[in-house]
């Protein structure tokens, strides 16, 4: 099933850049292929993440109150982070299908001027609440591992990337 979805991606992507060549498009789109699947890649991490935090919660002992507390606040943090950057390879992905460059343009300066500052902010705030637990908890070694598998995630993956995104669109604006 995936091979069969990589081949419709890789025959929509080779269409748009059919079009757009054959319509002669003064400008090239900021994003590509790789974009989305590094957006998607990240996604899927801290989906698994998620996951693995959802699984520890639910073989926890009803009669650990603060724990389990912990366990949740720790996946509601990486459920948070993850919609948030699904709402980014969402427009990423969308970006290049737009029907106008005056579209595709409006899509980069809401990216530009407001979704990706605020989500890298956002993402910092999310890392640092995952941390916050393996202080809370320091002889629990699960939440000092989350608290570095959050760290690869986010701080060494995720905020990079939305870092060069937002550079490439600010290069289109000059």
């Amino acid at each position: 099933m995936n091979d069969r979805f990589a081949v419709r991606t890789l025959a929509g992507a080779m269409l748009v850049i059919g079009l757009v060549l054959a319509t002669g498009a003064t400008r090239a789109a900021p994003f590509d292929e790789r974009d989305a699947t590094r957006l998607a890649e990240i996604n899927q991490a801290i989906q698994a993440f998620e996951n693995d935090v959802g699984s520890a919660l639910h073989n926890l002992t009803s009669d650990d109150g603060e724990l389990i507390e912990s366990y949740a606040y720790v996946e509601l943090n990486l459920e948070a982070a993850h919609e948030r950057l699904n709402n980014i390879f969402m427009l990423v992905a969308v970006s290049g299908f737009m029907d106008t460059e005056s579209d595709q343009f409006l899509v980069l300066d809401v990216m530009y001027g407001q979704l990706l500052p605020r989500s890298k902010n956002y993402l910092i705030i999310k890392q640092d609440a995952i941390a916050s637990m393996a202080a809370a908890h320091p002889d629990n070694t699960a939440f000092a591992a989350y608290s570095s598998r959050a760290n690869g995630l986010i701080g060494e993956k995720a905020i990079p990337l939305l870092d060069e995104l937002y550079r490439r669109i600010g290069a289109l604006r000059r």
